[in-house]
């Protein structure tokens, strides 16, 4: 095999698409286990030990395998300031955004989707479970764990291709690793946001706190707050208020986005450009192991 045909094979192009297939069919074997838990097991230890199993693991394995250098670096500690407007501004976006198209589906009598609720149905209830278990299963070990896989790994691997790919593209592997065609709204629009923060401040640790955010509200509070809300108040002047203040909230993001933008303009974060995303389109979203991807997401989705 010649040197070419090695550096092919290893190319993200391949490589990432094959890891996330092999999560997915890693979570579906996860779920099969969780049928077959005795009674005794405590469900929420058993649901925080598979998630650690199914995404630490194999981005250990992964940057192993790939000599312990990923195809750009990863995001980690945030350079070139705080960004704590946008961090704020980004979060009021968020929950409004994501309270907005909960509200759709609400009103639509849809089903609306927790971004935790993969594993709802063995799970059962929270009630009468203690909070520590819930905070650690459900909403600390996701958040990290799936950041590190989506923001971490793939987001990394493809930034060679371009910013906006790298961002579409991990959202929409994390938009597939939930397994559901119907909420595939809520998935793309919180992969997508996470994916933006990351590349702004350039660190993984916003889109870690803004998913640790996002799973709380799903848990304790979005889904009561609108059902709540819609019947005091009516279908129509909450879908009004929460589109407005959604649309404010992007405003401000955006402001601060500008102003990053100029900052780093003044003192580049780094020494070269970043390739142009349209350039590789094409490549990026095309690719046979891509393709391949989103054949078994529709697969598992359809027939598991």
């Amino acid at each position: 095999m010649t040197d070419t045909t090695k550096e092919k094979l290893k190319s993200p192009l391949i490589t990432t698409p094959l890891l996330v297939i092999f999560v997915i069919a890693a979570m579906q074997a996860s779920r099969l286990a969780m049928k077959n838990l005795s009674e005794e097991t405590n469900v929420f230890v058993a649901v925080g030990v598979i998630q650690l199993i199914v995404f630490a693991l194999p981005c250990m394995a992964y940057y192993l395998m790939k000599g312990r250098k990923l195809n750009e670096p990863m995001y980690l500690i945030p350079r070139g300031g705080t960004h704590i407007l946008f961090l704020i501004f980004a979060a009021l976006f968020f929950i409004c955004g994501m309270l907005m198209i909960k509200f759709f589906y609400f009103v639509n009598g849809g089903s609306v989707a927790s971004l935790v609720n993969f594993y709802e149905d063995f799970s059962g209830t929270t009630e009468g479970a203690g909070h520590l278990e819930i905070i650690l299963s459900l909403i600390i070990i996701p958040a990290f764990c799936e950041e590190f896989f989506f923001r971490g790994i793939i987001f990394s691997e493809y930034r060679r291709y371009g910013t906006a790919n790298a961002v579409i593209m991990s959202a929409l592997c994390f938009a597939m690793l939930h397994f559901s065609i119907e909420n595939m709204a809520i998935y793309l629009f919180t992969g997508l946001l996470l994916g933006f923060v990351t590349a702004m401040t350039r660190s993984i640790i916003p889109s870690i706190a803004l998913h640790l955010l996002s799973n709380t509200l799903s848990i304790y509070a979005s889904d009561a707050f609108l059902r709540v809300t819609v019947v005091k108040n009516g279908a129509f002047f909450i879908g009004f208020v929460l589109t407005l203040l959604t649309c404010i909230s992007f405003i401000l993001l955006l402001s601060r986005v500008e102003s990053i933008c100029l900052n780093y303009a003044e003192r580049p974060p780094v020494d070269a450009i970043p390739n142009k995303s349209i350039k590789h389109t094409a490549k990026v979203f095309l690719s046979p192991t891509f393709l391949f991807l989103l054949l078994a997401f529709i697969c598992f989705s359809i027939f598991m």
